[in-house]
């Protein structure tokens, strides 16, 4: 009588790509709703602001046409000429430039452009519905001493960059307020 080994499967435990990628999937999805992450959802006009009129700081803003867009695409009812309406008004709309690093010789490295809203929301019935509120957006670009012609086209596009993103950022603002109400 002859002993037979045992025969053990050849192949062992190697975990597959397709495993990995899964377990890194549900790794980060624990870490995410850990942290509180939630994904943005859209701006939802309530029901109680009835019709809207965005009013901005002079007759010729950018911000405010862009606001009003976004804000009708949200669902607002732009109110029409002499009917009572909820107002949003742009109070103030500031730009700030200033260094952010300097090198050793003094010379700027780094510039930082600011670009400040205040707002606020009065009901049709003339009662503050939002307080005076500041959004702020700000953008670093570096100077290259040796390339300073593209400065200030560089400049032009951090600028229509925030001034592009600032009707999104107030709409957040006022989701968050008109939510919290």
């Amino acid at each position: 009588m002859t002993i037979q080994p045992i025969h053990r499967s050849k192949r062992c435990f190697v975990p597959t790509a397709r495993w990995l990628a899964n377990a890194a999937l549900v790794v980060l999805l624990a870490g995410l709703s850990a942290c509180g992450f939630a994904p943005r959802r859209e701006f939802v006009v309530p029901a109680d602001l009835g019709e809207v009129r965005v009013v901005g700081v002079d007759s010729f803003s950018r911000l405010s046409e862009r606001l009003a867009v976004n804000l009708t695409r949200a669902g607002a009812v732009p109110a029409a000429d002499g009917v009572p309406a909820t107002i949003i008004r742009i109070t103030s709309e500031r730009w700030h430039q200033g260094p952010l690093t300097v090198d050793a010789a003094a010379r700027v490295q780094e510039f930082v452009i600011t670009y400040s809203v205040d707002f606020d929301v009065i009901a049709s019935d003339g009662s503050v519905r939002v307080p005076k509120q500041t959004v702020e957006l700000s953008r670093d670009f570096t100077f290259d001493t040796a390339q300073a012609l593209g400065t200030p086209g560089e400049e032009e596009v951090v600028r229509d960059e925030l001034s592009r993103a600032m009707p999104a950022a107030l709409m957040r603002r006022l989701s968050l307020r008109l939510d919290a109400d």
